[in-house]
């Protein structure tokens, strides 16, 4: 078991430096091979036991793991089985076979434009609620001027996922030399260590970024990243911004969602839209534009809606032939 623990260290060290992949990655990495050795020692069997795969899967069902969950960490014994076999340190045939696990589909709802609205307008009424607070006081000390600042922040924060289907990590790491007040550009630093490109350059978020900058100054909020910690200075963490989202919705019966369903919300809206899905793949920071297709490309029910009401043979709306042959043109220009 030893020797095997220090293998996953290797292995961990070799996706960090040899294949580039995140922190964040890394972690999931660890985590699931973790409770793989965990797994072995639990059922008294080794690596190289045809039945631990089994076992392992046994194991994470009775801690409660998820088909999606499951699925993920097969994957990753699998690179890892991929490894060992690689640098020769287990034969090929000594190993288990690890069959493709299968997943139910979970559907994902997506937030309407009016639910996003709602929960961006009770942040902001809660800012300007501190900024009437702020003004009144004249002198206001430091518990005020975190409230009001850490609102605002959270508000261009939340208003920016909304907008460019940012990753929470990947927001949380932009610096503000990483914004371009030229071409209203910010580079961001996703997965894999790969950068890209996305764009704020309409009113709003224009306006929300350049006042949080004008913001920070004002209050010596000295840190080189954008969404900072008013009391220590330092990134937030994506817990506290799920937090702050579940308390913003907690008198909202009708939504229950998380930052990375904004995401979602960005990428539904704008192919709903007729956005090209290869640039939504680009912005989003896919490789692949199938992982864009599998994973982010839900529609609505609204508009799934309109399909049928106005495409289907019975319906009494009908559509013309230049109509029809544009709505066949624009469908294949953005697979």
């Amino acid at each position: 078991m030893d020797s095997l623990s220090r293998h996953v260290d290797s292995f961990l060290e070799h996706i960090r430096i040899e294949r580039n992949y995140s922190v964040a990655t890394e972690h999931s990495y660890r985590s699931a091979l973790l409770l793989f050795l965990l797994s072995l020692e639990h059922s008294g069997s080794s690596v190289t036991d045809k039945g631990c795969v089994a076992a392992f899967i046994r194991f994470l069902r009775e801690r409660g793991s998820s088909d999606l969950t499951i699925a993920h960490r097969l994957a990753v014994l699998k690179s890892f089985f991929s490894y060992l076999t690689g640098r020769r340190i287990v034969g090929k045939r000594a190993l288990p076979v690890i069959d493709k696990y299968k997943t139910t589909r979970k559907v994902i709802s997506i937030p309407s434009d009016d639910e996003v609205n709602r929960f961006l307008q009770s942040i902001e009424q809660d800012y300007r609620t501190a900024a009437e607070r702020m003004a009144a006081a004249g002198k206001p000390n430091e518990r005020l001027k975190a409230r009001w600042y850490s609102l605002y922040r959270d508000l261009v924060l939340f208003s920016l996922i909304a907008a460019t289907g940012l990753r929470i990590s990947e927001a949380l790491h932009i610096q503000d030399a990483d914004l371009n007040w030229t071409d209203f550009s910010i580079k961001i630093l996703g997965k894999g260590s790969r950068e890209r490109m996305i764009y704020f350059g309409i009113e709003r978020l224009k306006l929300l970024l350049g006042e949080l900058v004008r913001m920070s100054k004002e209050l010596a909020v000295e840190s080189p990243y954008l969404f900072v910690s008013y009391q220590h200075r330092q990134p937030l963490t994506p817990r506290y911004v799920q937090k702050v989202m579940k308390r913003s919705l907690a008198n909202d019966a009708d939504c229950s969602y998380t930052p990375h369903t904004l995401r979602h919300y960005y990428a539904t809206r704008s192919i709903e839209r007729g956005a090209n899905i290869k640039a939504i793949a680009t912005l989003l920071g896919h490789a692949n534009v199938g992982t864009t297709l599998k994973l982010y490309c839900h529609l609505s029910a609204q508009y799934l809606r309109e399909v049928f009401e106005t495409f289907n043979p019975f319906a009494a709306m009908t559509v013309s032939l230049e109509q029809a042959i544009t709505n066949r043109y624009q469908l294949l220009v953005n697979l």
